[in-house]
């Protein structure tokens, strides 16, 4: 666990810095490979930066509806880069509302987009994994494995690690060179139904989930969920192009 890096007299966060990285480097193929897409690199990039500030400033206005106390006492709060004073859903709504605003006035094509964007998720997603290790989040269960980690008084699974080697996994299943011809829409569909087994491996050995039906938990819930949605998706992506190909 490594919260913060002290460099020059600075406490750097490790966490927030690995998540920008993650972001940089996943964008910086999106772009790479935004022409096979038909999307232009450059409106690509203005719709992903345009969503992460709609995104930044969405999390700290729903975080101050939500805690407005907090801010009454504190206004210079407002402009604080604490990042525990951000809404984790807000912020997602909101750079989905403003991606969606944005693609729409520039008349983005939905699924390639989507897939043109399926990089950038994979190294996200990786991301966020080395991250949760760095800050001792999403820790798993004790366990005596050579490969368990010192964490929170005990040796534990190295969920996080798993997150992330599973991400990069999918991310190299999924390269967009391996996949020349599919249909638009697939790429980021298999991308969130490999993400979901991931997920549904990773919670096996999570410490920390929260149990809805006997064993089985809230998140484990939820990817199947979105396993079922994205194998519906690819079957009906798969069925409207055999309806719309020419027969030979």
């Amino acid at each position: 666990m490594l919260p913060y890096l002290n460099l020059f007299r600075l406490a750097i966060p490790v966490p927030a810095i690995t998540i920008l990285i993650g972001i940089s480097v996943g964008l910086s193929l999106a772009e790479r490979f935004a022409p096979r897409y038909k999307i232009n690199p450059d409106l690509l990039y203005n719709l992903v930066f345009n969503a992460l500030i709609g995104g930044i400033i969405g999390a700290r206005l729903f975080y101050v509806l939500l805690y407005p106390q907090a801010f009454i006492e504190s206004p210079a709060s407002l402009i604080s880069l604490n990042f525990g004073l951000f809404d984790l859903w807000g912020g997602i709504l909101s750079a989905l509302l403003v991606g969606i605003v944005y693609g729409q006035r520039k008349q983005f094509d939905l699924l390639l987009t989507l897939d043109a964007l399926t990089p950038a998720f994979a190294v996200f997603s990786a991301a966020l994994g080395i991250a949760n290790l760095a800050s001792g989040k999403a820790y798993g269960v004790p366990t005596d494995l050579p490969w368990a980690v010192p964490l929170w008084n005990g040796m534990r699974h190295p969920t996080q690690a798993y997150h992330a080697i599973l991400a990069f996994l999918i991310l190299w299943m999924l390269w967009p060179t391996r996949h020349e011809k599919t249909i638009p829409g697939s790429l980021f569909l298999h991308f969130v139904g490999l993400s979901s087994l991931a997920v549904l491996f990773i919670e096996a050995f999570r410490d920390n989930s929260i149990a809805t039906i006997s064993t089985l938990r809230d998140v484990q819930l939820a990817a199947w969920l979105v396993l079922a949605g994205a194998l519906w998706g690819i079957s009906r992506l798969g069925a409207e192009n055999q309806n719309t190909t020419p027969n030979p």
